[in-house]
């Protein structure tokens, strides 16, 4: 089963900015300038970050959790045998956005302070940004009772 979450609006704002961005670079003429080199960079590393932050991914399948961002950029996979527990919890944090490394595992979100918690048998943990509604949880549970 896979579960998929998509950010759209901010996606398609920061497209809009790159696409302005390269055609006044083009209508300017400068585009062909050793001066624009820097802006390339900076409008690079912009769609890089729009490529990872526009989705969040998690699957359920084959005795394995996969989770991932963006088109299966930072993919982890763990095996179900590997899970202890299953939780819900809430993070009010505005920097739980992205790929966050934590004292005690990592952080996958896109937003929100709804999070699936899943705790490793080391003790380690991964907070996924999918909450109850999304049915990850549950998904998870019916597959550790089996």
């Amino acid at each position: 089963m896979t579960f998929l979450k998509s950010r759209t609006i901010i996606v398609w704002g920061y497209a809009a900015v790159l696409t302005a961005a390269l055609s006044g670079l083009l209508i300017t003429g400068t585009a062909t300038s050793p001066d624009a080199l820097p802006v390339f960079g900076v409008l690079a590393v912009m769609g890089m970050l729009v490529a990872t932050l526009s989705r969040l991914g998690a699957a359920v399948q084959g005795g394995t959790l996969s989770v991932w961002l963006g088109p299966s950029l930072f993919r982890q996979v763990y095996p179900l045998a590997a899970i202890a527990k299953v939780n819900v919890v809430k993070v009010e944090s505005p920097f739980a956005v992205g790929l966050r490394l934590l004292p005690d595992g990592w952080l996958y979100s896109l937003g929100g302070q709804d999070f699936t918690e899943v705790r490793l048998v080391g003790g380690r943990r991964v907070l996924i940004g999918f909450g109850e509604e999304s049915g990850l949880p549950d998904a998870l549970r019916r597959a550790l009772r089996r």
